[in-house]
């Protein structure tokens, strides 16, 4: 599907689809002006997203003794804190790539010129972490949720960090994956919209949201397949690229969710 589609796609659903997410609601989320808050009965998980004094999305995941704290700029920089107990894993991506720490090592990746042994390197920062396995197994039960069962924006951001922290920890598929079954519904709900349909309605950041994570994975689906065009040799390192460039977009969208919320409507 060529961008100008994607885009099609977007204008079109961005009126249609703040009236689908409506319908969405499983009663467990509310929004309050300055903060938005989530609880998964499935899974025992709470969620906090709110705003902090520098203009920052702040969210917040907590599943029994794990918790999971993030801060996200306008940019789609992000930061992660993983913790369990003593165990502390921080988790930094920017435009300059990836920084993971956790004790007294830490290892910086840039996906633009770094090889295979430095993703070794952040994997075996991440290898024997509890809070880190913790996570991908919370990661894993959103994952493989039936699609019957309600997903909240929140529990999309989680399933954004599963797939950074899955990717770190050495499975590559994981990104394009989870972008995948992140939009499930929405793209489903899509191919029921014609242009001659689009009502002039309000601006829903729920539904706002979840467009804007549609139009990510479409152009991150695109840029997948373009990398199968290239070299063997140089494939991999450009559908990393895609990878990178999906989730630092993807966060952008976070961010504008969060800050929707902070707009005196």
């Amino acid at each position: 599907m060529s961008r100008t589609r994607h885009v099609m796609s977007f204008i079109v659903a961005m009126a249609v689809v703040p009236a689908l997410a409506a319908a969405q609601s499983n009663g467990n989320a509310s929004g309050q002006r300055g903060r938005y808050l989530e609880y998964d009965t499935a899974t025992s998980t709470s969620f906090t997203a709110t705003a902090d004094a520098a203009g920052n999305a702040v969210l917040t995941l907590k599943a029994g003794d794990f918790l999971l704290e993030k801060v996200v700029a306008h940019t789609g920089d992000a930061t992660l804190r993983l913790s369990q107990g003593k165990d502390v894993v921080t988790i930094a991506l920017s435009q300059s790539g990836y920084h993971v720490a956790r004790g007294s090592k830490s290892v910086r990746l840039d996906p633009r010129a770094d090889k295979q042994d430095k993703l070794d390197g952040v994997r075996s920062v991440l290898a024997g972490s509890q809070a880190v396995r913790s996570f991908k197994r919370l990661v894993a039960a959103l994952e493989q949720r039936d699609e019957s069962e309600e997903d909240g924006p929140l529990a999309f951001s989680t399933l954004l960090d599963g797939a950074v922290v899955h990717m770190l920890d050495g499975d590559a598929d994981a990104p394009l994956r989870i972008a995948k079954r992140i939009t499930r519904k929405q793209r489903a709900a899509l191919r029921l919209v014609s242009a001659n349909r689009a009502p002039g309605v309000y601006y829903d950041c729920i539904g706002g949201y979840q467009v804007a994570l549609v139009s990510a994975y479409g152009q991150f689906e695109s840029c997948a397949i373009e990398s199968r065009g290239y070299s063997w040799w140089s494939r991999d390192f450009v559908f990393e690229l895609c990878s990178w460039e999906w989730a630092i977009r993807s966060y952008q969208y976070i961010w504008q969710f969060v800050g929707c919320f902070m707009l005196p409507w």
